[in-house]
């Protein structure tokens, strides 16, 4: 495994993560905009899970990504679970800004829900504090009103998070935040057919030292090859209610970029690795349940670099 330094925090990390959204299970939530949709990736087996974390500890794998919403509250309570004998060994994070209550779930990012939500996130999780806490996508609006900055500040001084940080939507607010100096960490949506971060927001983090978590690198998994367009998926799966375009065309970039993978490098592999070489990511989330699939992401820092002929190429699919 390779290590990182997680900018500011000093922190060495994993250069991939364990995303743990999916060990969260099967669970429908109501939403506002979207009705009562499946807010999972299908129903799992929490002894598996278990393993799962298990065994990524051997493998070198030191941070562990969650939040409330995951599972409703499950993937935090398995993680407590899993991490009472070791939890030196990890860098924890998880979330606020969004939960659920009896099956509605909610946004709020007000001070004193935010307060209130990290103390629920501690007590599932086991611990006196998290390493890294973070707002979980926050509108711009909510960014303006500043109590949800606010809060951060306080969780930090109340130590019950050594470092904090926002997940973020726009890479334009992650390249405001940094210049603001109020975060040690973001985590951002970057993947090999979605690297826009590279432009702007990747090197503000270089220059400010600001830790950066790359999130849905796999693209719902189409990304990997191993999941297709017309997959039935299940009721229990959010991607049950994603749209069919969307679906068409991550499974067809996927298809374009068949060509540079071989017996040494294959389309997951591929997909960690673009975006670990990008300057300025400090750690990958591979989110699974699977340890199959968790330590085929982990043997990405094995393959060969990634050439000057291959990034040329990677950049003409991109467009």
């Amino acid at each position: 495994m390779q290590y990182r330094t997680l900018g500011r925090t000093g922190l060495e990390v994993s250069a991939v993560s364990l995303g743990a959204w999916e060990i969260g299970g099967a669970v429908n939530l109501t939403f506002e905009s979207l009705g009562t949709i499946p807010h999972g990736w299908g129903a799992t087996d929490d002894d598996q899970s278990l393993d799962l974390i298990a065994r990524c500890r051997d493998a070198g794998v030191n941070l562990i990504d969650t939040a409330p919403i995951y599972g409703d509250g499950h993937s935090e309570t398995l993680i407590g679970q899993a991490l009472q004998d070791c939890r030196d060994e990890w860098v924890v994070c998880t979330k606020g800004g969004h939960g659920a209550t009896d099956g509605i779930a909610w946004s709020d990012f007000s001070k004193a829900r935010l307060l209130s939500q990290v103390d629920e996130s501690l007590a599932r999780l086991r611990m006196d504090a998290v390493d890294v806490y973070l707002l979980h996508g926050p509108s711009a609006d909510d960014i303006a009103r500043g109590e949800c900055l606010e809060a951060l500040e306080i969780i930090r001084q109340q130590g019950k998070a050594r470092f904090v940080g926002v997940s973020i939507g726009p890479n334009a607010m992650g390249v405001d935040l940094i210049k603001r100096g109020v975060v040690d960490v973001l985590q951002q949506v970057i993947s090999i057919v979605n690297p826009e971060a590279r432009d702007e927001l990747l090197p503000a983090a270089v220059e400010h030292n600001v830790g950066i978590v790359a999130r849905c690198v796999f693209g719902s998994g189409f990304l990997t090859g191993k999941v297709k367009p017309d997959d039935p998926f299940g009721p229990d799966d959010r991607r049950s209610w994603q749209a069919q375009e969307s679906k068409q065309a991550l499974a067809e970039k996927a298809r374009a970029l068949t060509a540079l993978t071989g017996p040494q490098r294959s389309l997951a592999q591929l997909a960690v690795q673009y975006v670990l070489q990008l300057p300025g990511v400090s750690t990958v989330i591979a989110g699974t349940s699977k340890w199959a699939h968790m330590q085929e992401n982990i043997a990405a820092t094995d393959c060969p670099p990634l050439t000057e002929e291959e990034l040329a190429q990677i950049a003409a699919l991109q467009g």
